[in-house]
């Protein structure tokens, strides 16, 4: 460090002892890695900054740094550890230089003004920055010293450098935002690259409509699938992967080769689990629930319940009171996960001996058990008779079938009594009927939801956001309700985010037609959401251009180019085949080098970008 310093009026070295992080600086917390950071490029480049610092009359003979706590934090960090690097020189700690004020109100101006102009480099600057040092031969560890960065930090930006220049360039103009700059990271082709950035800033794509046309025809790894086999075991059977560097995932290329893992495994797990638990048979189901079908010649068999000591019992009592009403540890969760497997009880050698069960694959990836079932045998009463050829009549039955009903919605009366004082069970219920997907007849609620069609005539017409497209409203999945009180115990667990979060999902991709206006609503859901057209689709020769007439194509052309009727380019477009009308339309929308072939202004590009069909323009305006 270098501690020659031209002191002034109020500038001193003061001792790092008696420096202390004063109330009124704004960065009064740092994280662990970030102070280490800071401390690696003080120890390299010295302090190349001063401090600012108070001395506040409540605690005189110290100095308060009111500017500079990120430094101080560093600073204090490296008297600890000493000194890391063999070829730096640990700062003066007797002699910190430090620019003090005894007047509160210049501390507070000080200490608002450090935080309101410190400004961080742009993305696209640092990645060039750190690029330059990488090609000088310094490693990301150095980088990282040289800048206070963290080295995986690093690390992520040189990916980035790696991009086309054009994609940089756009990042630095903000015509492409920093997630979108990542994305493209997804393949190491420059042209690519290009072709896609293109597509990109002229549709305002988001970074998942970026990941979607860089990734087509792969199985994200989060695929239930992909789980379940497990990255490793599918790319040493020869699959191969695109990583995301920032998204935390991989893309998987060879669905035939997963599918056939995934038979694999799931085979030799229910072999084993057959072996170990002493099951007469277990059949595999590829897909996330037990088809009725299979069951309905099936007698579901029960373990055998045990009752817990006295004691136990209460303790399970107040457990699942307290995680149903206020929420309990980790620790108390697993204790009462614990009481309720052992009053569950387990299956009979006996039943073990001639039942078996179903074996899946969740929505988690996780192996799952349904059942255990035993195949229903007919008994001899079902098929004796008093003589050849004739069956004995049924015996009558105790009670009439309208006795029967009637108690049946005597108890229902009495559940629905009780359970309209229960608003959070109520929630809880209904959103875990949306999560588990099963038919109606086995859902405590008589309710289905609708998705409405926002795909569309062609599959993969457009990207659908995929917290819209994973919902199951009113598909008949179907569950066995062997373990609905287990899952439900396991879905309130979750707690009431996870729920709010499922009935958010489940009930948007209801919401019906956009020209929906009952006393003003539309309008106020248009604005609270800032729905946007453009923001979701970019007109298209598939979806739009080729369903209009060649006259409306035409008409369209002038308008966006703004063609007087005699101009050229009229009449060029005119000679085109009607397809070849729609798709110079669509790379009107799509392509940046054609505007600029074009010549087209600024404001004819910005014109472009917010076009939508007049038939969407009333929606719009209407609902806004």
């Amino acid at each position: 460090m270098n501690t020659h310093i031209e002191l002034t009026a109020d500038d001193t070295l003061a001792p790092l002892s008696k420096l202390y992080l004063h109330p009124i600086n704004p960065r009064q917390n740092g994280a662990p890695e970030d102070t280490a950071a800071m401390a690696a490029s003080i120890e390299i480049n010295g302090l190349i900054q001063n401090l600012a610092g108070y001395e506040d009359p409540k605690k005189p003979g110290q100095i308060g740094i009111v500017a500079g706590g990120r430094r101080l934090r560093a600073l204090k960090h490296l008297a600890e550890i000493g000194r890391q690097t063999m070829d730096s020189k640990s700062p003066d700690f007797k002699a910190i230089p430090v620019k003090v004020t005894s007047d509160p109100m210049v501390a507070r101006a000080w200490a608002g003004a450090e935080a309101a102009t410190q400004k961080p480099l742009h993305p696209a600057d640092e990645i060039r920055a750190y690029a330059a040092m990488a090609d000088q031969g310094n490693s990301p560890n150095m980088i990282a010293r040289a800048f206070a960065q963290t080295e995986a930090h690093v690390k992520r930006r040189l990916a980035l450098s790696r991009l086309c220049s054009e994609a940089l360039d756009a990042l630095r103009a903000d015509h492409i935002t920093l997630d979108v700059a990542k994305a493209l990271t997804l393949t190491t082709d420059p042209a690519a690259q290009l072709s896609v950035l293109t597509s990109a800033r002229a549709g305002n794509w988001s970074a998942l409509r970026v990941r979607a046309a860089l990734t087509p025809d792969t199985i994200d790894s989060s695929d239930r699938r992909a789980r379940f086999v497990g990255l490793v075991r599918y790319i040493g059977e020869g699959g191969s992967v695109t990583e995301d560097l920032f998204d935390e995932k991989s893309y998987l290329h060879d669905e035939a080769l997963l599918d056939r893992l995934f038979k694999q495994k799931l085979a030799h797990e229910a072999e084993q689990l057959r072996k170990d638990q002493g099951w007469q048979w277990v059949k595999t189901v590829e897909g996330t629930w037990v088809d009725h079908k299979l069951t309905s010649n099936c007698e579901y068999l029960r373990k055998q319940e045990v009752e817990l000591p006295i004691a136990d019992q209460d303790r399970l009592a107040e457990l699942q009171d307290r995680n149903f009403h206020d929420g309990i540890s980790d620790a108390e969760l697993e204790e009462l996960d614990a009481l309720q497997t052992r009053r569950a009880g387990d299956f009979t050698d006996a039943q073990r001996e001639t039942g078996g069960i179903f074996v899946l694959v969740d929505h988690n990836g996780a192996l799952k058990i349904e059942g255990a079932y035993r195949k229903r045998e007919t008994s001899d009463n079902e098929t004796s008779s008093d003589a050849p050829g004739r069956t004995a009549a049924p015996a009558k039955p105790d009670l009439t079938q309208s006795g029967k009903e009637d108690l049946h919605r005597i108890a229902l009366l009495a559940l629905q009594t009780a359970l309209i004082e229960k608003t959070e069970l109520v929630l809880d219920l209904f959103a875990w009927q949306l999560e588990r997907g099963a038919p109606g007849y086995s859902n405590p609620f008589a309710i289905t939801l609708t998705d409405q069609k926002i795909t569309g005539e062609k599959d993969d017409a457009w990207p659908v956001d995929q917290r819209l497209a994973e919902t199951r409203n009113g598909a008949n999945l179907g569950t066995s309700n062997s373990t609905a009180a287990d899952d439900f115990a396991a879905f309130t667990a979750k707690g009431k985010k996870h729920r709010n979060t499922v009935l958010t999902r489940h009930i948007t991709r209801t919401l019906n037609t956009p020209n929906f206006d009952r006393g003003g609503l539309g309008p106020m859901i248009f604005e609270l959401t800032g729905a946007s057209i453009r923001k979701v689709w970019t007109p298209d020769a598939a979806t739009y251009f080729s369903r209009l007439s060649v006259g409306a194509l035409e008409a369209l052309w002038a308008e966006l180019l703004d063609l007087d009727q005699d101009d050229e380019r009229r009449a060029i477009f005119a000679k085109l085949k009607k397809g070849e009308k729609a798709k110079e339309l669509e790379s009107l929308f799509a392509d940046a080098s054609l505007q600029e072939a074009l010549g087209l202004s600024r404001a004819q590009i910005v014109k472009i970008d917010a076009w939508s069909p007049p038939e969407i323009r009333a929606v719009e305006a209407k609902n806004r």
